[in-house]
């Protein structure tokens, strides 16, 4: 740990202001929407344990910041980014995090930015961040136009409606990323952010698709024996009609080797814009 810096908390009254200085980075995965989308987090609940951390106290130069976010699973959340092409000062913030290897989960992070955490991870696992320890998305968007022009046609005995906190246990059971733990972020998911379920005419929940800290959609899923009835085409349009409403973007990440995932989003008009990452360290 870099011992002449130290990680300084931004006052929550600083957070808007932060968030304004990416008004212009509204499509990249840890931007303007990831900070507005904790910022609405807290609140609702002032009580979370979400920390910004600026570099020796200034974020305002350049816009560096980390997220520390304690929000559900065994691992701690971290969020970053930097608003100049020069990755130093980034560099020396994560190299700031204390930590063991095991304590993080960074958390949907771009490609420019992975030189950035060469000494970090180095310096938690002992051995550097190999392209294999890195989970890698495609980063979409849709534009404005293309969110416009998208219509809504719920299938005769099927009912769209907000997920519920009870509805976690079944999403976390089967989310391919499930961890000890991951149902209390899922929770939060459905708790703080706008989501949609599809039921049946028994009122079964048979697809849903969530909302991620990024801003993003995610957690999509069609239930066995309900798929290929255009159920998963038909909550990204609905969702992407709510991110819009709220003044948002319609961004999604998906597995680069979930191929049919990446047809439909290329299919309905998304448009890859960047690699995303996820790695825990």
């Amino acid at each position: 740990m870099d011992m002449s810096h130290s990680l300084v908390e931004i006052e929550r009254s600083d957070w808007a202001q932060l968030r304004d200085l990416y008004v212009h980075k509204r499509t990249e995965s840890v931007g303007y929407q990831c900070l507005k989308n904790f910022i609405s987090w807290i609140d609702q609940e002032p009580s979370e344990s979400i920390k910004l951390l600026s570099l020796d106290g200034d974020w305002k130069t350049d816009g560096t910041f980390i997220i520390v976010a304690n929000i559900g699973g065994c691992l701690k959340h971290v969020y970053f980014n930097t608003l100049t092409e020069n990755l130093e000062r980034l560099k020396i913030a994560l190299n700031c995090l204390e930590g063991k290897s095991g304590d993080y989960l960074l958390f949907g992070y771009s490609a420019h930015l992975i030189p950035a955490l060469e000494n970090f991870a180095k310096r938690l696992t002992g051995k550097p961040l190999l392209p294999g320890e890195q989970e890698e998305t495609v980063w979409y968007h849709a534009s404005k136009k293309l969110v416009d022009s998208f219509t809504i046609n719920v299938p005769e005995g099927i009912k769209l409606a907000d997920l519920v906190i009870e509805n976690a246990e079944q999403i976390n059971e089967i989310w391919p990323h499930r961890a000890p733990g991951s149902v209390d972020f899922v929770r939060r998911l459905i708790l703080y952010n706008v989501s949609v379920g599809a039921f049946d005419g028994a009122g079964n929940l048979i697809a849903w698709c969530l909302r991620l800290p990024l801003g993003s959609l995610g957690l999509l899923h069609v239930t066995d024996g309900q798929k290929r009835k255009g159920l998963g085409s038909l909550l990204v349009r609905y969702m992407s009609k709510k991110l819009a409403e709220l003044g948002d973007e319609a961004l999604a990440p998906v597995v680069v080797k979930n191929v049919a995932s990446r047809s439909m989003f290329e299919k309905l008009g998304f448009r890859q814009i960047d690699s995303v990452y996820w790695s825990a360290v």
